[in-house]
């Protein structure tokens, strides 16, 4: 008789997957069996549990699973997975050494190693959980996505599978080997489908220039919130506190435009520019770049430009303002200033002394100059001249006159900020000044 009652329980339960295969047509929340070398009955708290061992293979509706060995609680309709497990819904696989099967919930858990493959993107993680009718993943621990031009890594991870929409929390960081650029943050959310990302909570942005000769050369980038849009034209936007800087190169805003493909930035909202020892600011302004090197600078309404006048004299300041102003350079070194509508030049003077010390340059007064164009040229980086054409009026001011009372001379709307971002210093030899040296002025067109 016991004999008797343990065949018929066993054929039963190897019987049992024939009979919801063929309600598979009807319902996908049947879980069929569809493979296993060896099955056991048992009967764990009061439910009937199927022990599956050897090339265990189940299915529900689209999805496929399959295992080395599995627990399957008939009532609950669950399943543990143990020993290269796979789910497989279409062309979306995910793996674990262990993981977890929710028939009712239609969800599968994976645990240690895991990986998904979407065919063009995988990802790594130590646990994750794939929702199989919301085609939604979780993801958590050390998870790490690759695709073919970036890789993204973070705490944890929730993907949307329909909408191929990504939210990434919790030390995130995107590094795009195409451009050597990563970004940093604590929140990532990512639409692939309209091409566009946005990082917030504390974001930074690096990009590393290995062109530059004998040394390494990286951009840094700081706001609230950094934008990518990846649509017609590729941009980088940061919003609100935005601070850049780059060896020579610094600057600071409320918003900035980065266009990776055209080489170039624009700053908006209060922007200011440093390079070297000078300092430009505007309503707006826009950088050409020529590999990653400043190659023009225009700055448009309410331009000002501001050069430390003397390494030995702090309080003077050489300054320019008008509705524009275009800076020029060339081998890494600014070539030319000009100065359009309005323009108005303010420039300390100095003379060429001889002793027995040697010779030294020392302060001659300040000329202030207004026309409607001025022109700034430099030799080596140094303001060599300055030209100024139609409408000239001018003012010179003797050094006794000049002499502590530098604040009283300065242009309006002046401002000389000491907030720059990084920490570049000019390497300046004692005694050196860049002084301008020749006026030249002129009431005609070139």
């Amino acid at each position: 008789m016991t004999r008797h009652i343990a065949s018929v329980l066993v054929a039963f339960l190897l019987a049992a997957p024939a009979a919801p295969y063929a309600q598979t047509q009807m319902s996908d929340n049947v879980v069929v069996l569809e493979h296993a070398d060896s099955l056991l009955g048992k009967v764990i708290e009061g439910e009937n549990v199927r022990e599956l061992i050897g090339n265990v293979r189940f299915r529900q509706g689209t999805v496929a699973v399959t295992c080395d060995r599995a627990m399957q609680y008939l009532r609950s309709n669950r399943a543990s997975l143990d020993g290269n497990v796979s789910v497989r819904d279409d062309t979306l696989t995910m793996r674990g050494k262990r993981g977890m099967y929710y028939g009712a919930e239609r969800a599968a858990e994976a645990f240690e190693s895991v990986r998904l493959d979407d065919g063009t993107t995988v990802l790594t993680a130590g646990y994750g959980k794939y929702y199989v009718a919301e085609k939604r993943a979780y993801f958590r621990d050390t998870v790490t996505v690759r695709d073919s031009v970036s890789t993204l890594t973070c705490r944890e991870l929730t993907y949307s599978r329909d909408q191929k929409r990504s939210v990434a929390d919790g030390d995130v960081r995107i590094r795009s080997s195409q451009e050597n650029l990563t970004i940093f943050g604590q929140h990532l959310e990512d639409d692939k489908k309209s091409g566009f990302s946005r990082m917030t909570i504390r974001p930074r942005v690096e990009q590393i220039d290995t062109s530059t000769v004998g040394r390494t050369d990286t951009m840094v980038v700081l706001s609230r919130i950094m934008e990518l849009h990846q649509d017609t034209v590729r941009r980088m936007i940061a919003i609100d506190s935005v601070r850049m800087w780059r060896s020579e190169l610094a600057a600071t805003s409320g918003l900035a435009f980065f266009y990776t493909n055209l080489d170039s930035i624009i700053l908006r909202i209060d922007p200011v520019v440093w390079y070297e020892d000078d300092q430009v600011s505007g309503d707006s302004i826009f950088i050409k770049l020529k590999e990653r090197r400043p190659q023009t600078v225009y700055v448009r309404g309410s331009a000002f430009a501001i050069s430390i006048s003397d390494t030995l004299h702090p309080s003077r300041f050489n300054q320019m303002t008008g509705e524009t102003i275009t800076m020029r350079f060339a081998e890494n070194k600014i070539q030319r200033i000009e100065v359009d509508q309005t323009a108005t030049s303010l420039y300390y003077l100095y003379e060429t002394v001889e002793d027995s010390t040697g010779k030294r340059l020392e302060p001659n007064g300040v000329n202030k100059t207004t026309g409607d164009h001025v022109i700034v040229e430099f030799v080596d980086g140094k303001s060599n001249k300055i030209r100024v054409i139609g409408g000239v009026e001018g003012q010179y001011f003797p050094e006794n006159l000049a002499d502590g009372r530098e604040a009283e001379y300065s242009l309006g709307g002046f401002n000389w900020r000491e907030d720059r971002p990084g920490a570049w210093r000019r390497a300046v030899p004692a005694g050196r000044s860049s002084p301008t040296q020749t006026l030249e002025k002129r009431t005609s067109h070139e």
